[in-house]
């Protein structure tokens, strides 16, 4: 098997998505709450990456626009207007067109990652699809709009991405990958591309943060196992991301001008501890939060119920 050996189009994987009910649109889910404050927009010059993938963003998050050959991809979107008018001219200042983006994919459903939707849609590229999970789409219909989930939010969404679907655009292959842990939908990407002409399978893991509270943590854990199935059988040789320091940034830029070697290409082999290991690390220091809920074991007694006793968390006991 192929890691794209199943790939369709954007508009087939539409109509694969409008034959599954979804819940309507709501503005203004029960129990709503305040807004997160949001600080203020410390802008990074965007670079290219490679060949045909570029990232705008700010030092709080950033965005990936694919140029398939047929239009833009854009992956993200930012926090809210201001940041996503930052990206468009960011866009623009690296030789794109930002009306020729034919889809925004939402890696998943917290507002530094859809925040700039409304903006996009109703001032730069209207006719865009918008692409985010299933049950990221679900969850913003009813989760409160406090944290991670402030306004504005999508008002609509024209794919619904599922586990292992691949979409070709272009030149552009996307495979999409169920990975929640950080948030519920999140899903993450291997997405085809070059450098210098010699081809790249990108990995991009669609969000970073381990919460500290035990399913999200194991459900992260998996995730990275699960995910790097879909990388090894790729043999994946590069990867990127949307949270990046100002340094990554300019060690990138650095490498497309021909100053040093590329920090986000490597060996399929070498993927495992120059990309995985960062996120492994996070999760093993959120596990050994000394206020972090366990699991507990039952302890088998004499007679009545088991009584509750000790953690079952490997790492933590060896």
């Amino acid at each position: 098997m192929k890691w794209n050996e199943h790939a369709i189009t954007i508009e087939e994987a539409c109509r694969i998505s409008a034959a599954k009910p979804a819940l309507a649109y709501n503005a203004a889910p029960v129990i709503s709450k305040g807004e997160r404050e949001r600080g203020e927009l410390q802008p990074i010059e965007g670079t290219r990456v490679f060949d045909d993938i570029y990232w705008v963003g700010s030092r709080s998050v950033g965005a990936i626009a694919i140029d398939t050959g047929d239009g833009l991809i854009l992956i993200d979107d930012g926090s809210n207007e201001e940041e996503a008018r930052f990206m468009e001219r960011s866009i623009r200042r690296l030789g794109l067109d930002p009306a020729d983006i034919r889809m925004i994919i939402i890696s998943h459903e917290h507002f530094d990652h859809y925040g700039g939707t409304t903006y996009f849609l109703e001032q730069v590229c209207p006719n865009a699809k918008v692409a985010i999970s299933r049950l990221g789409w679900n969850l913003l219909q009813t989760v409160p709009t406090e944290f991670a989930f402030t306004q504005p939010r999508p008002t609509r969404a024209d794919l619904l991405l599922e586990d292992g679907m691949c979409i070709r655009h272009g030149h552009t292959e996307i495979l999409t990958v169920a990975t929640p842990g950080h948030s519920l939908g999140c899903m993450s990407f291997i997405i085809s591309s070059a450098w210098k002409g010699e081809p790249l399978r990108v990995a991009m893991l669609g969000g970073s943060a381990v919460w500290p509270n035990q399913p999200e943590i194991r459900s992260y854990q998996s995730s990275l196992a699960y995910f790097k199935l879909f990388t090894d059988l790729a043999q994946c040789n590069a990867f990127t991301g949307t949270h990046q320091p100002q340094a990554a940034i300019d060690a990138v830029r650095l490498a497309v001008e021909g100053e040093g070697s590329h920090p986000w290409i490597c060996r399929p082999e070498e993927l495992d501890q120059v990309y995985y290991q960062d996120y492994r690390d996070r999760l093993v220091k959120t596990l050994q939060n000394p206020g972090l809920q366990t699991y507990r074991k039952p302890v088998p007694a004499k007679g009545g119920l088991p009584r509750i006793e000790g953690s079952p968390i490997p790492e933590l006991e060896e």
